[in-house]
């Protein structure tokens, strides 16, 4: 064999060797980066979530073991040491939570490190599938009013199938709504004419009694 026919053999064939390995690597491709969930309203003394997303679109089921390290955003402590996931399978969302990862606080409730792993289950049927991690936080009564706070952060390592990634938690406090003041003239006068009123029944009584 020529030895410029010997070399095109050889380069078709680790051309095709290639080929057939990013095929199996595509078929098992890891999950995209992690995504923040959108920012739930929570008022000022009360609890609610935050959280990411990481979302697949391959099919097999992705498995790893990851680290997962939270900051809480301004004015809020985490209130437990778990976080909660919720299964989009095929791009339909479970109505329930599970546990997902143990954890440890620290920094006075504000940071949580979270080792285990983690199960998302394969995508089909043309849609996305992936999993939404929640942590639960209490925000300061002192909070202010009407604000969007976008600097918690959510920093997750890779592991097996699944990729990590950092992206930041978020949360809103509502508007405060004011409450109207009545004017104690108007107040006054009210009162004045309720107790006329009751006078005029009163007085109505009683004649109807003499009679």
């Amino acid at each position: 064999m020529k030895k410029s026919t010997f070399a095109k053999v050889t380069m078709i064939a680790a051309l095709s060797g290639a080929l057939l390995t990013w095929g199996a690597a595509s078929a098992q491709a890891a999950t995209f980066a992690p995504t923040t969930n959108a920012a739930n309203t929570i008022a000022p003394g009360a609890k609610g979530d935050v959280g990411a997303t990481i979302m697949v679109n391959s099919s097999g089921v992705k498995q790893g073991d990851v680290t997962l390290f939270l900051t809480a955003p301004a004015h809020t402590t985490f209130t437990e040491t778990q976080i909660w996931g919720r299964d989009i399978v095929e791009g339909v969302t479970s109505s329930g939570t599970h546990p997902v990862l143990s954890c440890t606080a620290s920094a006075g409730n504000t940071v949580l490190t979270c080792a285990g792993p983690l199960t998302i289950q394969p995508a089909g049927n043309g849609s996305l599938s992936g999993l939404i991690f929640t942590a639960q936080v209490l925000v300061d009564s002192g909070a202010p009013s009407d604000t969007v706070f976008t600097n918690g952060d959510f920093n997750m390592t890779n592991g097996g199938d699944i990729s990590g990634g950092r992206t930041n938690l978020q949360y809103k406090t509502p508007a405060v709504v004011d409450t109207p003041i009545v004017a104690p003239v108007i107040a006054g006068g009210a009162g004045l004419a309720a107790a006329a009123a009751i006078g005029a029944v009163t007085l109505i009584r009683r004649k109807r009694a003499t009679v």
